[in-house]
């Protein structure tokens, strides 16, 4: 009877035991910060959302539609907004103000080469497309273009790389113009088949520049935008955007439905980067190159980035947990190793 009852004793205990282990407690949810402004510290391997604001604003709701980093402080940085006006932070994304801006959409963003308290933006104010300058880093702001009536949009601001009084600017109505005194006066130098959606310039070259248009095609011009030619008629559907290497001149590169283009001869011939995934289906919306090494590039598709280091042969990815779509890639200005992610629905 003893050796019974002790044979039961242990069962019993084997079995509750069991029993607990089986069902252990559950941690509790961590809670990921979430912003439509993301951060990269370590060249676009990993992302943080930057959430911090004081402003009666939900940064996890803003869509981020146009960004200036400040090329002599890359923790300087202007984000431009589809509602929201324009957000401005001067520690790296740690903390974000609002700005005083007039209009709430802002679809263009630029800052001075020499003078980076000189900040240009183009917005909707009271219905009509307009291009703003300020001398104080952001805090007031000045009109200085203004479209003929209500409807034409300001869709994209250009600086040069070299020449501080010079900037471009392109309207909905597909509308060129161009300023060679900081905005004071204009000059319409061409009028396209279709809206351009942005301006790259050459890294070397000056004169040479590149339009991506509304359409799909990508126009090149060696006089400043004074005479232009296609230089993609065999492949020039489902380019959404362009953007000219850093580092190297007469690089560019072109991306949207039909992937990720490369030219390494200003648009004379063009390969394709093998990306990852179905670009028909989740279009490329956005590259950056790194200023010290074309061999790294980061390219943005949905809620995801990519990154190479062999000049597109091979990709690493990351994952955003968000809903939103990856709009814009930008490098730090200062640290090679810094980049700026803007999103939106």
């Amino acid at each position: 009877m003893q050796k019974y009852s002790l044979i039961t004793i242990l069962l019993t205990t084997t079995v509750l035991l069991s029993g607990c282990s089986s069902t252990p407690k559950a941690d509790a949810p961590v809670k990921v910060p979430v912003s439509n402004i993301m951060k990269s510290m370590d060249g676009g391997r990993n992302w943080e959302a930057k959430d911090k604001t004081q402003d009666k604003v939900n940064l996890a709701s803003v869509d981020v539609i146009s960004m200036a980093v400040n090329p002599y402080d890359g923790k300087n940085v202007f984000v431009g907004t589809l509602k929201n006006g324009i957000l401005k932070t001067d520690d790296g994304g740690e903390n974000w103000s609002l700005l005083k801006f007039p209009a709430e959409k802002v679809y263009g963003l630029a800052i001075d080469n020499v003078n980076s308290r000189i900040v240009y933006a183009s917005g909707v104010w009271n219905g009509r497309g307009k291009i703003f300058k300020s001398i104080d880093g952001g805090f007031e702001w000045t009109e200085i273009y203004t479209a003929p009536s209500d409807g034409p949009l300001v869709i994209s601001l250009t600086m040069s790389k070299k020449k501080s009084d010079v900037l471009y600017a392109t309207t909905s109505d597909s509308q060129v113009i161009k300023s060679v005194d900081a905005g004071n006066s204009w000059k319409n130098i061409f009028v396209s088949p279709s809206p351009v959606l942005k301006i790259a310039i050459d890294t070397a070259n000056e004169n040479l520049l590149y339009m991506n248009l509304q359409a799909g095609g990508v126009l090149r011009s060696i006089d400043g935008g004074i005479t232009n030619e296609d230089v993609a008629r065999d492949i020039n559907r489902g380019i959404s955007f362009v953007e000219t290497d850093p580092y190297h001149a007469n690089w560019i590169y072109a991306g949207g439905q039909i992937g990720l283009l490369r030219s390494k001869d200003a648009g004379k011939k063009w390969e394709t980067l093998k990306t990852l995934g179905d670009s028909k289906t989740f279009p490329v919306k956005a590259v950056a190159i790194n200023p010290a090494n074309s061999n790294e590039i980061i390219y943005g598709a949905a809620q995801a980035t990519y990154k190479s280091i062999d000049g597109g042969v091979n990709w690493t990815t990351f994952q955003l947990q968000t809903k939103n779509m990856v709009s814009l890639l930008q490098y730090s200005s200062t640290e090679s190793n810094v980049l700026y992610m803007g999103l939106r629905k």
